[in-house]
């Protein structure tokens, strides 16, 4: 072809081009128009990088079947195209040795489906790839093939093919823009129907997954699975779960844009994009796309569920307001039975929760402080919505009658029992839920909690009680040096009678009852008050007070002589033994 007919056919191509902004119709368009102007081609490929996975991707190609071409991708630096790609050059593969050797490390399996693409593995006789560079940056490799043996590229070839490459670049770059804008639309239309029509989170999932063609599940952040597009769908996610909790929760704590993964799962690689859903500058979720190992989501897919993921936001809070609107009714209801007195409103009110005064139920109230005082309100306010939303996760799990008043920097539990639920169980229940609360309040919010557990009552009536045990338990965890931060009205013991008295005045009475044995432990370094608590506990067993000691008996007796001596008593018993062992308390209380 002379240089006349090559620059018309170069100009009726950038015209075909620029005909139409839809971009499968201009990549087929271009594929097709440069064997138009590459005189003797016989096939071509268009390859575009995706930035997410690092790779190459087959977007089209002329002279391949399409089904096996879409499964092609290659590393950067891999075969003629991917060299192409690290060089940002246009090169010229003059003979089958060159392509051979540009196609050595090329993986058997790319191999395998490009001669199934050919219907028959040849390497090409020539060769042609150019660059498309925008902004400096390579997006992709036009690649075009020569299997005709008489037939061989030259420096005008490549020329004109990066001519081409340019126009072409814009033309693709145009059609992706529009294409993507246009890809966005639809979406948000489609996904916005399902929203307004209240179908709820689930039919949005399944809506998307309609229009991407691949499974898809929802996470909270705290690595839950919400909701999934079909039954295949769950099972990977709850593989996902199960197997791979770290890199969940890695994607989780990473808080950025979307991220891609190869995972295991169920024995098969997959492909897996993550992107987070926000609310109010936080992440509140994962959307979740599974695909094989060797599928890919299309770039303009990708941006479509990036923008989205706006709408599963509004969706989830939509959800969640609705559950934490009826935690605040639960709260009014609660407020009445911990501060009025029973009547006839709040007995119907109560009907209606399905909680009615019977024998066959048991109740606990909980405590829960924020015991943050330098965070300033509007830390605070922010931090407490979160930790409600993470207390409404974990008490929607546990299958019993809750309440929960919010009260400032307090929020106030009842739980309601089935009667063959032991005291044990109970303790051991609410324990496992806020400790887990309050590990993952400090890990996520940074927030501190303190937890008092009131006795388990058999009467509503009786709930005010149990309440005000946890109010002892709060100020105990608050007044005292005790490691934990959860404590149960239980493991108080005698210390719930020292709770309002005035530190001075029991420090007074340890020092009347005490203070010659603890200032002649000091001054002489015995251990004549452990020895006198072990004593009064063992009920006043030399031998096993000595036992549990690790001394022998001797030194027991010779240490209870000096205590008769130091405090002038004639022996240990009756109300002298209590008021020592009072003191005892008391004194271990203020050293807590």
């Amino acid at each position: 072809m002379n240089t006349e007919k090559k620059l018309m056919s170069l100009i009726n191509s950038v015209r075909v081009l620029n005909s139409t902004r839809d971009l499968d119709k201009v990549l087929n368009q271009l594929i097709k128009e440069v064997l138009n102007v590459i005189e003797g081609s016989n096939a071509s490929i268009l390859f575009l990088y995706d930035k997410k996975i690092n790779k190459l991707y087959a977007k089209t190609g002329a002279g391949f079947d399409l089904k096996y071409l879409k499964d092609i991708l290659l590393k950067p630096g891999e075969g003629m195209s991917g060299k192409t790609f690290l060089s940002q050059r246009g090169r010229i593969f003059h003979s089958k040795r060159d392509t051979t050797k540009g196609m050595k490390d090329v993986s058997p399996k790319i191999l395998d489906l490009y001669g199934k693409a050919l219907s028959g593995f040849q390497y090409p006789a020539s060769a042609l790839c150019v660059p498309l560079i925008s902004n400096k940056e390579c997006i992709g490799v036009l690649t075009v093939d020569i299997y005709d043996k008489e037939i061989e590229f030259n420096e005008d070839d490549l020329k004109l093919l990066e001519t081409f490459a340019v126009q072409a670049t814009v033309a693709i770059e145009n059609a992706m823009l529009f294409s993507g804008n246009e890809r966005t639309k639809k979406m948000h239309e489609e996904l916005s129907k399902v929203s307004l029509s209240q179908g709820g989170l689930t039919e949005i999932t399944k809506t998307l997954s309609e229009l991407i063609h691949c499974n898809v599940a929802v996470f909270n952040e705290y690595g839950d699975v919400l909701v999934s597009s079909s039954t295949e769908a769950r099972k990977i996610a709850v593989e996902m779960v199960k197997n791979h909790p770290d890199l969940l929760h890695r994607v989780i704590d990473y808080e950025q844009t979307v991220i891609y993964e190869i995972v295991k799962l169920f024995n098969t690689k997959r492909g897996v994009y993550f992107f987070p859903i926000y609310a109010d500058k936080y992440m509140i979720g994962l959307i979740t796309i599974f695909l094989d190992e060797d599928a890919v989501l299309d770039p303009l897919d990708r941006f479509a569920v990036e923008q989205a993921a706006v709408i599963f936001a509004l969706e989830m809070n939509r959800r969640e307001s609705t559950a934490i609107e009826d935690l605040k009714y639960s709260g009014y209801i609660l407020d009445q039975i911990l501060h009025q007195e029973f009547n006839e409103l709040s007995i119907n009110q109560l009907s209606k929760l399905n909680i009615y005064e019977n024998k066959d139920r048991k109740y606990i109230s909980i405590k829960a402080l924020i015991n943050d005082p330098l965070l300033s309100f509007k830390e605070i306010s922010v931090k407490k919505h979160q930790l409600l939303r993470l207390l409404y996760r974990e008490i929607s799990k546990v299958p019993f009658k809750s309440f929960v008043l919010d009260k400032n920097m307090e929020l106030i539990f009842m739980f309601v029992f089935p009667t063959h639920f032991s005291e044990e169980n109970i303790y051991k229940e609410m324990n496992r839920i806020f400790s887990l609360i309050e590990e993952l309040a400090f890990k996520k919010f940074q927030l501190s909690i303190l937890v008092g557990m009131g006795r388990i009552v058999t009467r509503l009536e009786e709930v005010k009680a149990s309440y005000r045990d946890t109010i002892k338990c709060i100020d105990y965890l608050q007044t005292t040096n005790v490691k934990g931060s959860i404590l149960a009205y239980n493991q108080l013991g005698i210390q719930r009678l020292f709770l309002k008295t005035e530190k001075n005045e029991l420090n007074e009475y340890v020092m009347d009852t005490l203070g010659q044995i603890i200032t002649y432990d000091k001054e002489n370094d015995t251990e004549l008050i452990p020895t006198l608590k072990c004593y009064l506990e063992l009920n006043q067993n030399m031998a096993q007070t000595a036992k549990k000691m690790y001394v022998h008996t001797n030194t027991i007796k010779y240490r209870l002589k000096t205590i008769n001596q130091i405090l002038n008593l004639d022996s240990l018993d009756g109300r002298v033994a209590f008021d020592l062992q009072l003191a005892l308390y008391i004194y271990e209380y203020l050293n807590i």
